[in-house]
């Protein structure tokens, strides 16, 4: 078993060869880093990242399903079952609107409020430690950069 330092290192020999083609690997590093991260945090919670990732979208107020099924990476049903048991277990509510039946909005209970908050600060103390020793231009580069990768996949046509 390598230690983290060597992990890195490798990750970053892999994607100083040849950055265009290694980027999904670093991708995939990051990715895996905080994935992992994120489960250890909201297990004890008897919660997934993905439901956590849910609760966290609602911190702002109200919304729905559907707005949740454009911000998270799964579709609609998956969403809905999600949201049942969100609610069963106490950290999220239903509401209908009374203009139009049809649409259910949601919002966290005072449980789930508590629950995502906490997540949520633990979090950012676990980001602070790994952006630790990076500089704010670094991390303006990074976020510029990650942004336009976005930007690009978000206007890129794939073949059908």
């Amino acid at each position: 078993m390598t230690d983290p330092q060597q992990q890195w290192q490798q990750s970053l020999d892999r994607w100083t060869e040849d950055p265009t083609t290694n980027l999904g690997t670093f991708i995939a590093d990051l990715f895996n880093a905080l994935d992992k991260a994120m489960a250890r945090e909201v297990a004890p919670h008897g919660i997934t990242g993905l439901e956590y990732s849910l609760l966290w979208h609602c911190l702002e107020g109200e919304c729905t399903a559907t707005q949740l099924a454009q911000v998270l990476p799964v579709d609609g049903s998956r969403i809905s079952r999600v949201v049942t048991g969100l609610v069963d277990k106490g950290f999220l509510r239903r509401r209908r609107l009374r203009t139009d039946r049809r649409i259910v909005m949601l919002r966290l209970t005072e449980k789930g409020m508590e629950l995502t908050s906490g997540i949520s600060q633990n979090m950012q103390r676990y980001y602070a430690m790994l952006t630790e020793g990076i500089g704010e231009e670094e991390m303006r580069v990074f976020a510029s950069v990650t942004s336009r990768i976005v930007a690009n996949h978000a206007v890129t046509q794939w073949p059908e």
